[in-house]
């Protein structure tokens, strides 16, 4: 039944199909609870997941940060005293946001060593558009080889598949693609807020994105120091100010 696809009952819903991995990290981030109605192929019926042989009432008791792992994601350094049902969007956001902005510095100074009057001549919401774009490749390709991006490692974010394993690059490119697209509205100014605005409250909502839900993605959350947070933070502003008076 590991292998199992699983569905789960949650705001009066049947939702799913998740792996089982999935759904542990459900039950540990307080997305789900014991009383939480769950199923798979190799059940007769609907039942309580504290009833279950796999997630037993005791289950549900343990301190998760003491609890051993048993999949690929048993590395990972879990949150020991907070969950994240909400799927903090902030963290997301700045991360991404700082991948793009450094991206986007290494990009201008390629271009501007070839072609200098294409960076002087075309505008700033051209050259976003553009990086956004290109970026989609880019992104899929470090995710599929380092299985993160500088901006999720500094953040202590990982991605991962439903069964705990590393994204491969067909899994990266489909993620990429969608999150510029559903999350970002391609970068198009007032497009780009309302996708940001309705990507944001879908993930406060059910504590997953719509590009994860539908390609069967798991983000993992660890601890990160407040500093890390300014550094990823403060980083697009600078770039952004450095390039006004540029």
């Amino acid at each position: 039944m590991v292998g199992n696809a699983w569905f789960y009952i949650r705001d009066h819903h049947q939702q799913g199909p998740v792996g089982l991995f999935e759904l542990k990290k459900m039950f540990e981030q307080g997305v789900l609870s014991g009383e939480t109605f769950i199923w798979s192929k190799e059940m007769k019926c609907w039942q309580m997941a504290k009833s279950h042989p796999y997630f037993s009432e005791d289950f549900f008791l343990l301190d998760y940060a003491e609890q051993p792992q048993e999949n690929l994601a048993g590395q990972w350094k879990e949150q020991q005293k907070e969950t994240f049902p909400n799927g903090r969007p902030f963290v997301r956001y700045i991360a991404r946001l700082f991948d793009l902005s450094l991206f986007s510095l290494f990009l201008i100074t390629l271009v501007s060593i070839f072609s200098p009057k294409f960076v002087v001549t075309s505008s700033p919401i051209f050259i976003f558009i553009l990086s956004l774009i290109l970026y989609i490749l880019v992104e899929a390709i470090i995710l599929s080889i380092f299985g993160n991006t500088l901006g999720k490692s500094i953040l202590n974010v990982r991605l991962r598949t439903m069964t705990g394993e590393p994204i491969n690059f067909i899994m990266a490119l489909k993620r990429s693609i969608l999150v510029t697209a559903v999350g970002m509205g391609f970068g198009v100014p007032l497009v780009n807020f309302i996708c940001s605005y309705f990507s944001y409250f879908d993930l406060r909502k059910n504590g997953k994105s719509t590009w994860d839900r539908q390609i069967g993605t798991v983000v993992l959350y660890g601890q990160v120091h407040v500093s890390r947070i300014l550094f990823v933070s403060i980083f697009p502003i600078a770039l952004f100010i450095a390039g006004i008076f540029i």
